[in-house]
């Protein structure tokens, strides 16, 4: 693995690409390789020497301190007094080191006087074994109340944190999620472990200061032996290296590690049904060995771990040279004085020299954690601050005001701004690595009530005009503009805009609830409503499917694992692996039974009386013709107050409907107009509705 290399991350027209700072500011960072990866650090850091690498450490926590204060008064709120009974408990279990030194030199000293003078104080070594025996029980006692009080707080704490990051996921925007600048490691767990860490590590350096002051007071132990106990500690919190505090971007690289990582991923049982029907398991397992080999012996380890190695040993030694002083010199003091010293008295010494050193190590370890608590309660935090790209308007859908007949559906144009020097809309998705925008040059406008299909072939931009009314994404300012009834779209109130659109698309997904839940979210407000629901599924076509399962509409298609078998043998435990093989069944349905649930979903959403656009993305890419043709029909049965968008690369069930057939070719309208009108043009759409065609109007030829 040996010692961190440097390389440059980016050739330099990368780098003036991608980096918006000064000149100054564009070398100001070095690349380590630690093993597998490569890690971003800023030159004070790499360059710094251990004063101010130690002074940056501490700075930063000193910098995340009102957050961690934050925290700690979220955790109290959520329990006082667990809270405080939990940190009573602790600060015991730290003072047991400092009684129980103090109970056992006792003991030992009534006992040498006892053998020195050849008649034992028997009262006073009695109440000292019973001080003893108190003393063990309350340790006994404090440790079974820590064990019983703390999962009793740590659910607590978890719970709390994991609906505060659940609010922050659900409520990023589309782009907003798909930066990866913003997809956040914080986890409920760091909640409950930084807690917890900064509690061990402060509790412990309260019990240290307590053993010192105690120790220090002691004849044959003093201050000179108590500041000797502290040189190791020191000498480890300042030459610690670590990269938890440090602002730095890691990532891989190696080709072998990468493909390693994907051939793993391969596992998974979301693909097993494939790799099983392809007999691809050997090529996989010859892959990964080949993988494998060539990595050699590369650290895949974290980074963080493999920047911790030091290139020597000599911080090591010198740290356990450190670690010996204590021994050093009660040893050489009993040599200078023997007078001085008995072998009670060394004992004594022996024993806290033991308890300094196992609390000062446990110090170091809970102090090396207090960085890492710090910046994962930062993290945690910073999880809910997260801005969203898309901005939301202040004004109500449908407005009290409106001209528009709203009665009839939402009125839609998409054109170029008016003040500006632009070419109609044009959008591209953010982040996309194609060099071609999704939209180009777009100018179209939906009458309210009118019933539009969209056709075009695969990656012609129709689903992202839907993305688009949907505020899935906005178009940026010298792209165009969206209206809705002559209003740009971002004026308006999110929340409302998207009360009054319902949508249905492939892309669609069946939630880990009951299946009555997944139809019934259409309407949130209803979704216990039996009665609509199960209406909802008749519209959508999912009746069938709810009559033949064994648990109908309250059947969990996802449910939730929490059974799980330790030790079971094949041939001694059958029944119990059959008890846990039920118990983790899931219920699988075809994709035609998705899309008629997505579809039931969609009708209950039409129970709202809100729905002023719909909007129909291929829906049906996996129904049989029959099943597509009344799905379709029943959503055209629903227009009436509803501006319908259809978009679709089939022809037949809805284009003889169609107010406006928008066709798309390569993010633009090539062509508009009703099916008779494009025909006559024999242009695009005529090609696009003949091919279809020609499969069924062709004679068959007979031989």
């Amino acid at each position: 693995m040996g010692a961190p290399s440097e390389k440059p991350l980016l050739s330099e027209n990368e780098k003036n690409d991608t980096w918006k700072g000064s000149e100054n500011e564009k070398d100001a960072y070095t690349t380590l390789n630690l093993g597998v990866w490569s890690v971003l650090l800023p030159n004070e850091i790499v360059s710094g020497n251990i004063v101010s690498s130690t002074k940056q450490k501490w700075n930063a926590i000193f910098l995340a301190y009102p957050v961690v204060q934050g925290f700690f008064r979220q955790v109290y709120d959520l329990n006082p007094h667990l809270v405080l009974l939990f940190v009573a408990l602790k600060l015991w279990g730290e003072m047991e080191s400092v009684v129980s030194l103090y109970v056992s030199s006792r003991l030992l000293r009534i006992i040498e006087v006892g053998m020195t003078e050849g008649r034992p104080d028997a009262s006073a070594l009695l109440q000292a074994l019973v001080a003893h025996l108190i003393c063990v029980t309350l340790n006994a006692t404090a440790r079974w109340g820590r064990a019983y009080v703390s999962p009793i707080l740590e659910n607590s704490v978890s719970m709390h944190f994991d609906d505060y990051l659940l609010r922050a996921k659900l409520r990023l925007d589309m782009p907003t999620a798909a930066d990866s600048n913003n997809r956040s490691q914080a986890s409920a767990y760091y909640a409950w472990n930084s807690f917890e860490g900064l509690c061990d590590a402060f509790m412990r350096l309260f019990g240290l200061i307590s053993q010192l002051i105690y120790i220090s007071q002691q004849r044959n132990a003093g201050f000179l032996f108590t500041l000797i106990a502290l040189v190791r500690p020191v000498m480890t919190l300042v030459s610690e290296k670590t990269l938890w505090l440090k602002p730095h971007v890691a990532y891989s690289d190696n080709k072998s590690y990468l493909r390693l990582q994907s051939l793993e991923s391969m596992g998974q049982s979301r693909f097993r049904g494939d790799i099983i029907a392809s007999g691809i398991v050997g090529w996989i397992t010859e892959e990964y060995h080949r993988a494998r080999d060539a990595l050699g012996s590369v650290g895949c380890q974290n980074s963080w771990a493999l920047y911790a190695i030091e290139s020597s040993p000599l911080n090591q030694v010198l740290g356990e040279w450190a670690g010996a002083l204590p021994t050093m010199y009660w040893a050489l003091n009993a040599l200078l004085a023997p007078a001085r010293f008995s072998m009670t008295s060394i004992a004594i010494l022996q024993q806290y020299s033991s308890s300094l050193n196992y609390s000062l190590q446990t110090l170091f370890w809970d102090f090396s954690r207090v960085g890492k608590c710090f910046t994962d309660i930062k993290i945690l935090f910073e999880a809910g601050s997260i801005k969203n790209q898309i901005v939301d308007g202040d004004l109500p859908y449908p407005r009290p005001d409106a001209e528009f007949e709203v009665s009839r559906g939402m009125d839609i144009e998409l054109r170029q701004v008016s003040h500006r020097i632009s070419s109609n809309v044009t959008f591209a998705y953010p982040g996309e690595k194609s060099k071609e925008a999704a939209l180009k040059e777009i100018s179209l406008r939906i009458p309210a009530g009118s019933l539009v299909v969209i056709v075009g072939a695969n990656g012609s931009g129709k689903s992202t005009i839907i993305k688009l009314l949907n505020r899935m994404y906005d178009v940026s300012d010298d792209g165009g503009q969206v209206l809705i009834d002559g209003i740009p779209i971002q004026q308006y109130r999110m929340a409302d805009l998207r009360q009054a659109q319902a949508t249905l698309t492939q892309e669609h997904k069946l939630f880990p609830l009951t299946l009555a839940e997944n139809i019934g979210l259409g309407y949130p407000e209803k979704v216990r409503d039996v009665e609509m629901v199960m209406q909802a599924a008749r519209d959508g076509g999912a009746v069938e499917l709810l009559d033949k399962l064994k648990d109908g509409a309250e059947t969990m298609l996802e449910p939730i694992t929490t059974a799980f078998g330790y030790q079971l043998d094949d041939e001694k435990h059958k029944t119990l692996k059959g008890v846990l093989t039920k118990l983790e069944k899931k219920t699988e349905v075809s994709g035609g039974e998705k899309q008629r649930l997505v579809a039931s979903r969609t009708f209950m959403r039409f129970q709202t009386k809100k729905i002023k656009l719909l909007c129909v993305d291929e829906p049906s890419s996996a129904l049989d013709p029959r099943g597509e043709f009344e799905l379709f029909e029943r959503l055209r049965e629903t227009g009436e107050g509803k501006t319908m968008i259809f978009v679709t690369h089939r022809f037949g069930h809805l284009t003889k409907y169609a107010d406006i057939i928008l066709c798309m070719k390569e993010g633009k309208v090539v062509e508009s107009g009703t099916h008779k009108d494009l025909m006559a043009r024999d242009g695009e759409y005529a090609s696009l509705y003949n091919v279809q065609a020609q499969a069924f109007t062709e004679s068959e030829v007979i031989v």
